[in-house]
């Protein structure tokens, strides 16, 4: 072989490499937590998590740096004592998680969520299994989100 072709050899196979990767890149799961308000109920914020990819995740655990508050209501502070998720997804998980697909929860209202949270932000990670369709084994995937309640202030 002359150099000409192993050149053209080693340049097309670059090319496959990153035709490869990014096809592979485009395919994968991602899941987000986010909150947002609810734009039927005045004042209320939501809890959405979201798989915003384009693949299926598997065995998805979702945990975070402080525990997570469940019907923080209240518009200037807490309305009732404190109380955290401990069932659902955020304890057991979720098997099967398809693209587009949401859990959407009524979270509380921004007094509320900014006492239980102790007005610090929030770190929630997700992780799950996914396998490319061109793998022979699944990876897995680790998605991290921060949610600052404060960033929701000045919403109605």
């Amino acid at each position: 072989m002359d150099t000409i072709t192993i050149f053209t050899l080693i340049i097309s196979l670059m090319a496959l490499l990153v035709t490869y990767a990014v096809f592979k890149s485009d395919q994968q799961p991602q899941i987000i937590v986010f909150a947002l308000p609810h734009y039927g109920k005045q004042s209320f914020i939501q809890l959405q998590i979201k798989n915003i990819g384009k693949s299926i995740a598997y065995n998805v655990q979702i945990s975070s740096d402080q525990p997570i508050p469940k019907r923080a209501f209240g518009i200037k502070k807490l309305n009732a004592s404190k109380d955290y998720f401990d069932s659902g997804i955020f304890k057991h998980g979720v098997k099967v998680f398809p693209p587009n697909q949401s859990y959407i929860y009524d979270w509380g209202q921004y007094g509320g969520l900014r006492e239980a949270l102790d007005n610090n932000p929030i770190t929630m990670k997700v992780t799950y299994w996914y396998q490319h369709p061109l793998n022979l084994w699944k990876t897995q995937i680790t998605d991290i989100s921060i949610i600052d309640i404060n960033e929701l202030e000045a919403l109605p």
